[in-house]
């Protein structure tokens, strides 16, 4: 498969009308919440368990998924079992690259990251990890380019509390 156009609205779309429980993380998160920097790719985070990946594998099925890392294996709900065991899915669809995390550190469970309900499209809201939280995260993941987006929350952060105060 070549590297298709990222779709995120449509993938956004296709996760919700799924009925899947999930919280948006990484880039989109950040530019929902202030950020300018780039996104190559959707980030959410989910309780994996086999059920729930034969339910996203279902939905994600019209749109070719494949392992990102290896795109000769296709992702069939029959591996939903061995699926359920990864930390991470690393998923190329025909709308883009999804990736699915089971475990977002420094938090103990997928369902107690801090979540704030933001509008990500014309009139659907979705779970996306808090402000805050999302700071954490990229300071804990420490690569280059989350140092840079951390600074860039962080000012977000600084520019959100100062309008408060201003008010």
């Amino acid at each position: 498969m070549t590297s298709p156009q990222q779709q995120t609205e449509r993938l956004l779309e296709v996760l919700a009308d799924s009925g899947l429980d999930f919280v948006v993380i990484g880039g989109v998160a950040a530019i929902a919440h202030g950020a300018t920097t780039a996104t190559q790719d959707l980030d959410i985070a989910m309780q994996l368990d086999p059920g729930k990946v034969r339910q996203l594998l279902e939905a994600l099925a019209p749109y070719q998924p494949v392992h990102f890392t290896r795109p000769d294996l296709p992702l069939v709900a029959e591996n939903a079992e061995s699926l359920a065991e990864f930390r991470l899915l690393l998923v190329e669809t025909e709308l883009g690259r999804l990736d699915i995390l089971s475990e977002v550190e420094p938090f103990e469970s997928v369902s107690n990251l801090p979540t704030v309900r933001l509008s990500l499209l014309p009139e659907r809201s979705f779970d996306v990890i808090d402000l805050d939280a999302l700071i954490e995260v990229k300071a804990r993941v420490g690569r280059g380019k989350d140092k840079i987006l951390e600074e860039e929350l962080r000012a977000v952060r600084t520019r959100r509390q100062n309008a408060i105060d201003d008010e």
